[in-house]
């Protein structure tokens, strides 16, 4: 995780500019929220700070962890204060955690940035009390490609093709991937990891494209 730390520390700022040109996952990801005023909640994987800014506007205490050092000092700047960042690998140990369960998780754009879906399932499932909320968004493993640049799958192999990747020579030069790479899974590993953390489907969605371009799901812990 350490170059994937790297990565991001580098291109912290070209991605937080980057990634105001994703209404369509804000506003399908905001429509799974459940009613947050109040809520203890987790964002993982919180970069700028963009999804914990939002829970916060909702009444929600929230944490936010991530792994970059860059990332977190842009969310740190853009405030509100009474959000806590935690520079951390939530695929790790979980002494970055106080012990009080949170009420829900979110993962914005994140599981394909992170080596270790298990281990990041596995941390949601420990921090959230019994029956608490986990929303996330993802790049649509069926992904084939379309205006905004590549596959979800390295091009030129295929769905069946598994793992981390990055193209320079197969993504626009405004893309993520030929900046800090992506993990391709196919839909079912999302789907079997999620099932053996101990967490239960309740609502998918997938806003509106030609192409499926992006895949959001709220589950429950069991």
């Amino acid at each position: 995780m350490a170059q994937l730390q790297a990565r991001y520390d580098e291109f912290a700022e070209w991605y937080e500019q980057w990634i105001c040109g994703m209404a369509p996952v804000i506003a399908a990801q905001d429509g799974l929220l459940p009613a947050a005023t109040g809520d203890r909640v987790l964002d993982i994987g919180c970069g700028q700070g963009r999804m914990s800014r939002h829970l916060a506007g909702l009444g929600a205490q929230v944490t936010g962890v991530d792994i970059s050092v860059a990332m977190l000092g842009r969310a740190r700047a853009a405030g509100p204060e009474n959000i806590t960042y935690i520079h951390a690998d939530v695929t790790g140990d979980l002494t970055w955690w106080d012990g009080r369960p949170f009420d829900g998780c979110t993962c914005e754009m994140a599981l394909m940035d992170i080596d270790d879906l298990a281990g990041a399932l596995a941390a949601v499932t420990a921090v959230l009390r019994p029956g608490g909320w986990f929303v996330a968004s993802i790049v649509h493993p069926c992904l084939p490609g379309s205006e905004r640049g590549a596959s979800s799958w390295p091009p030129g192999q295929g769905y069946e093709c598994e793992g981390w990747w990055i193209s320079p020579d197969h993504h626009s030069p405004e893309g993520v991937r030929i900046r800090v790479g992506a993990t391709h899974r196919k839909l079912s590993t999302y789907l079997n990891a999620l099932r053996d953390a101990g967490l239960d489907p309740e609502h998918f969605a997938e806003p509106p494209a030609p192409v499926p371009t992006y895949l959001l799901w709220r589950y429950r812990r069991r």
